[in-house]
């Protein structure tokens, strides 16, 4: 397959072509042959790779809150005392590994001043050769990346980088042999990770490709100061058993002044990914028959988008669009923030002991419908490797299986917090309480290494934090009891062409289109109008692509 895609139709692909900047013309247009075709990297037809077998590492030390299936994450009301290593050899051999990763902070340091990038380096066996770019800039510089022609051993992809399918099928290396079923056991980290983190990265052309970066299964949730909630009579933490009126009601009372009831603006639609499922709607498409339709045709997204427009005309949302959402919440001047749920444990230790923590859960919505909550795909960032012999691959994936060691590992410890006396010292409970020097850059959020691999995401948070452990369990009930109403994309895992090349442009405009109307410079009564939009820009498109790879799917 990659002898048929030229250099140039992948650059095209990936928009720095004039050809597809001008017309979005699909990946079929620019392969040089047949082979090279978004039919060809498919799963229709194809014979499906097993998913890696999910085996729990033994020396993982067993959560006190457990796990499920359906997507809560273990919890820990305390620090590990005896840490394991859950690596038995170290990785490298000495050689230099060049990659390629993201931050969504500052920065590295320079390597010589980088006392954790040593460190890892020194565990590890290898020479890390780390190029770190900004989040918000990945897409243009991934362009840049293959523009180059030589790429590095590890690339972090995000899920929304445009057309990079065709790019990994030609010049990355097919990882099936390596990881599909109990091939992974020789990687042991990587296999002590859900299947459905896997399942997010999906197949390409039946063959694994993509190492998931996990993240929660629980989705975007609306985190709440329950104290302020109480004092609205809008404290009910049981799905369905607060109605939207009286919900609307506290929310008002909530509002005015320097108050600001919900604390999400227009920078995420009015937190309609956490409140639009309350209305019963779909996740991105649902799937009747076989046939994807999308969820902007349901009444219940409507009703959904209805709401925040009413919300926002009684003054419920900050009035300064550049409100600081985070900062608002933590300081206990907003009484909710919508957000992922991975901002769980920076947000319980920014409020310290300001207020109480926990999870709003769906009022009983006003279109009579059962209450859900949208899933998330269990990944959205992964690594691929660039094409080398099998000795190189395996070293390259051993130094992925290293940083996905689970938590309550020496290898974790070291990932997470640095190194002792230097980046931590201990808590009363044995947790690693990290110190100025690696909280002003000298971690691992600077060097990207958890955009490159890491182990099952959990719920823990130090003693340092006032009321840590319950914390956790409020936390750990929630997701217990959100998961039963939850909701999965039935795109996840699956390919299409043209989702592949047209999601961001979908995206952006469903989005400025939903702010449009919560805003009321357009009316709701155009909403059909757009959703025909929405399709003929490359919606419908997608969705028979996506039912075509359900079908083989549903086979596998």
């Amino acid at each position: 397959m990659s002898s048929a895609i030229s250099r140039r139709s992948v650059l095209q692909a990936l928009g720095i072509g004039t050809v597809l900047a001008a017309t979005g013309a699909s990946l079929t247009a620019c392969s040089s042959s047949g082979g090279g075709s978004g039919k060809a990297l498919g799963n229709a037809g194809k014979d499906l790779a097993p998913w890696p077998s999910y085996i729990p590492h033994p020396d993982a030390p067993k959560p006190e809150l457990a796990p499920t299936e359906k997507g809560v994450q273990p919890g820990f009301t305390s620090y590990p005392k005896d840490l394991k290593q859950s690596v038995a050899e170290k990785p490298g051999d000495g050689s230099k590994v060049k990659v390629w990763t993201i931050t969504w902070g500052a920065p590295p340091k320079s390597k010589a001043k980088h006392k954790l990038w040593q460190a890892l380096n020194k565990e590890l066996g290898v020479d890390l050769e780390l190029t770190v770019v900004p989040g918000m800039e990945a897409a243009q510089k991934f362009a840049a990346l293959v523009a180059g022609g030589e790429l590095p051993d590890i690339i972090a992809v995000s899920s929304s980088l445009p057309n990079s399918t065709e790019l990994i099928a030609a010049k990355c290396q097919d990882l099936t042999d390596f990881l599909s079923g109990d091939a992974i056991k020789e990687f042991p980290n990587l296999a002590a990770i859900p299947t459905y983190a896997w399942k997010a990265g999906g197949r390409i052309d039946g063959k694994l490709f993509k190492c998931p970066v996990e993240r929660p299964r629980v989705g975007h949730v609306v985190s709440a100061n329950v104290e302020l909630m109480k004092s609205a009579g809008i404290w009910v933490p049981e799905i369905g058993k607060l109605t939207a009126e009286d919900y609307t009601a506290g929310l008002k009372e909530l509002s005015g002044g320097k108050k600001v009831a919900m604390g999400g603006g227009n920078a995420g639609a009015y937190c309609f990914n956490s409140i639009v499922p309350m209305f019963g709607a779909p996740h991105a498409f649902s799937v009747k028959n076989g046939k994807f339709e999308t969820q902007l045709g349901t009444d219940e997204f409507k009703a959904g988008v209805e709401q925040l427009a009413q919300w926002y005309k009684a003054g419920v949302f900050p009035k300064n669009p550049d409100y600081d959402s985070s900062s608002g919440f933590r300081s206990g001047q907003a009484a909710t923030i919508s957000g992922p749920s991975i901002g769980f444990a920076p947000d319980a230790t920014a409020i310290k002991d300001g207020f109480t923590l926990d999870n709003v859960r769906p009022f009983k919505p006003s279109n009579g419908a059962r209450p859900g909550h949208w899933f998330s795909p269990g990944a959205d960032y992964f690594t691929v490797l660039k094409k080398a012999p099998k000795d190189r691959i395996k070293l390259l994936l051993r130094v992925l299986d290293y940083l996905a060691a689970p938590f309550g590992t020496k290898e974790y410890e070291l990932i997470t917090y640095g190194v002792e006396g230097t980046h931590f010292e201990r808590g009363e409970d044995g947790s690693p309480v990290q110190n100025d020097f690696a909280l002003n850059g000298d971690n691992k959020d600077t060097l990207g290494v958890g955009f490159m691999a890491c182990g099952q995401q959990v719920l823990f948070l130090p003693s340092a934090v006032p009321g840590a452990a319950e914390a956790v369990k409020r936390r750990h009930a929630f997701q217990t009891e959100i998961v039963e109403v939850g909701v999965s994309d039935p795109t996840v895992g699956l390919t299409s062409t043209t989702w592949n090349a047209k999601f961001n442009e979908l995206n952006l405009f469903k989005e400025d289109e939903i702010k449009a109307i919560i805003q009321r410079r357009k009316k709701i009564s155009g909403w059909d109008s757009m959703v025909k939009q929405w399709k003929s820009k490359g919606g419908d498109k997608a969705a028979e692509e996506f039912a075509k790879e359900y079908e083989a799917a549903q086979k596998a």
